[in-house]
């Protein structure tokens, strides 16, 4: 699914990336991470549609830019935060629109080019002084609660194109979702975790291009499977690992369609009775799990006892 994509992991119909992970449809990228359909780029993180940008985080259809995070149809733009359809800007923050400003300030086209020269970016001790002023100005202006790009009735942050999600973060392009996290292209989908162009699937982790699949982690082009790990295009598996090019297989050993049916059904009886209907998966680190325990009991630890 990938060409010559070099120290990557997670290279979705991408080519010529290196040391790039969970990127989708990426050509001549490197270092970047979450991203979707960029070209000619580096550094990039949670970015969609960019090209010729270095150094972005959570930007979209963006071109030429370095260093700008949160922005939107912007060109030639650097250091910008939360700005949109821009054009030539420097340092700005929250601005819509607009064209040769530098720190928010707006300036004629030949006087904005003599700042830019003035400067001196080259040098580094100027540029962490440009960084400095520009972090200044952006704990000026007010952080964005939802960061939410051409998405329609959708809850949750940093959303692109997206339709009818529900509590989903650093998504792109998906719809009728709930409790998504870094996707794209998704469809009818919960619970779901760094998967991309899956449909109709619930509790999978990093398992892209699914069709009706639950419980995978680390599993791609399957339809039909469930409780599966570390497998690629299956059909009807349950409970398998390390597999690949297989159908109507349970716990890696192969039945016919109408055995496979059965026994399934079998094993869900089975697994109802004991009450676990996902046999204790839940993919949540150790870390995770603790923090939450931890942050739980500090709560009922703080409430007063007159309560």
């Amino acid at each position: 699914m990938a060409e010559n994509c070099g120290f990557s992991d997670t290279a979705i119909k991408s080519k010529n990336c290196y040391y790039c992970f969970c990127v989708f449809y990426c050509e001549d990228v490197y270092y970047a991470r979450y991203s979707r359909k960029c070209t000619s780029c580096s550094g990039l993180t949670f970015c969609v549609e960019c090209e010729w940008c270095t150094e972005c985080s959570d930007c979209a259809k963006c071109y030429g830019c370095g260093y700008c995070r949160d922005c939107q149809n912007c060109s030639t733009c650097q250091f910008c935060s939360d700005c949109f359809g821009c054009k030539d800007c420097f340092g700005c923050v929250g601005l819509h629109q607009k064209q040769y400003c530098l720190f928010n300030e707006q300036l004629p086209k030949d006087e904005y080019r003599k700042r830019m020269q003035e400067l001196h970016l080259k040098n580094n001790a100027h540029r962490q002084l440009v960084v400095q002023r520009v972090e200044k100005l952006r704990s000026r202006h007010p952080n964005l609660a939802p960061h939410q790009f051409m998405a329609e009735d959708c809850t949750g942050d940093h959303l692109t194109e997206c339709k009818g999600c529900y509590q989903c973060y650093d998504a792109f392009t998906c719809e009728d979702c709930l409790y998504n996290i870094e996707v794209n292209g998704n469809r009818d989908c919960s619970d779901i975790t760094v998967c991309f162009e899956t449909e109709g699937s619930s509790n999978c982790v990093q398992a892209p291009l699914n069709y009706n699949c639950h419980f995978l982690m680390h599993t791609d082009q399957c339809n039909d499977c469930e409780f599966c790990a570390y497998s690629k295009n299956l059909k009807h598996c349950f409970g398998c690992v390390y597999l690949a090019d297989k159908e109507y297989h349970i716990l890696n050993k192969p039945y016919l369609p109408e055995e496979y049916a059965k026994e399934v059904a079998k094993i869900r009886k089975e697994l109802s009775a004991e009450n676990l209907h996902n046999m204790g998966l839940h993919f949540v680190s150790d870390y995770e799990r603790n923090r939450f325990l931890y942050e739980e009991d500090s709560c009922i630890q703080s409430v007063p006892p007159s309560l």
